[in-house]
């Protein structure tokens, strides 16, 4: 994880006074697509919005409209879509979208984006990218919350040429969500989610597959359901979001089999105090959540 992220500024959520956006296109209408168009109906921060998602049946309470349609009416953008789309539906978005719409998204994986901005946009100083840590293992807009954000963590990620006027637009769009917002540059978000989310999430998928048949698993405690609840998230979506971050999904997933041998060895030497060690280091790191 990079030292100098903990240097980079924080900032709490915000009540606005008025619209950030007049128009705000949604493309993506799942769990977080869908929760952000609720919350920003709900909590003023956009006048009018529309969404952009033909996967999606039956009524929503927002306007549907082609992709071509909802950024050239935009001047604000928030693509919530896999980040497998990304490159493509910026690709196909570009030609039309409104010259000072300001875009954001909600991608788990931050160098994709910002690479997608940078060949596609012709003004791609215009794109904030954003990592709001929220969701859940549910998808879908049935599922979406106006209070999904509220207290969650939403790293923005600037490159650092963008003007401050449009990184601040979405920071405060965020936080009027009722996210507590931090920046970090896309490089340095990769690193740390694949220490704070992506590896944890192959180390469930991991332990899972050796879990015993169903009838002992009928004698489960909390503890095991605690431990494996992430596993339950849609694996099509993280093959990709692993993929996309695997270096340092990687790195991390390296330094979790070093602790663990190291534990493994002590138990085979029936050494006691190193084993108590490695406990109370686990221990005392998970104080600090």
């Amino acid at each position: 994880m990079p030292a100098s992220a903990t240097a980079q500024r924080a900032a709490a959520p915000r009540e606005v006074a008025e619209p950030l956006f007049q128009r705000l296109a949604i493309v993506g209408l799942g769990l977080l697509g869908g929760s952000v168009a609720l919350a920003a109906r709900e909590r003023g921060v956009a006048l009018e919005i529309r969404a952009v998602d033909p996967a999606v049946a039956g009524e929503t309470p927002f306007a549907r409209v082609s992709l071509r349609d909802g950024v050239a009416w935009a001047d604000g953008v928030v693509l919530a879509v896999p980040v497998e789309a990304v490159d493509d539906v910026v690709r196909e978005m570009a030609p039309h979208l409104h010259r000072d719409a300001v875009v954001t998204d909600t991608a788990s994986v931050k160098q994709p984006m910002a690479e997608a901005a940078r060949r596609w946009l012709s003004q791609p100083q215009h794109c904030i990218g954003a990592h709001p840590m929220a969701g859940g293992e549910q998808a879908g807009f049935a599922y979406a919350s106006a209070q999904l954000f509220e207290g969650a963590a939403c790293i923005l990620t600037p490159s650092g040429s963008e003007p401050c006027a449009v990184v601040d637009r979405v920071e405060r769009f965020w936080q009027g969500l009722g996210a507590r917002t931090f920046r970090r540059t896309p490089e340095e978000h990769d690193a740390i989610v694949a220490a704070l989310s992506h590896a944890p999430h192959l180390i469930a998928y991991a332990f899972a597959q050796g879990l015993p048949d169903r009838e002992t698993l009928q004698l489960a405690g909390p503890g095991l359901r605690d431990f494996i609840r992430i596993a339950r998230s849609n694996p099509a979506l993280w093959c990709e979001i692993l993929l996309n971050n695997r270096a340092r999904v990687a790195e991390e997933a390296l330094r979790f089999r070093a602790n663990l041998d190291r534990m493994l060895d002590a138990l085979a030497a029936e050494d006691r105090a190193t084993l108590l060690a490695a406990l109370q280091s686990g221990r005392s790191a998970i104080e600090n959540l």
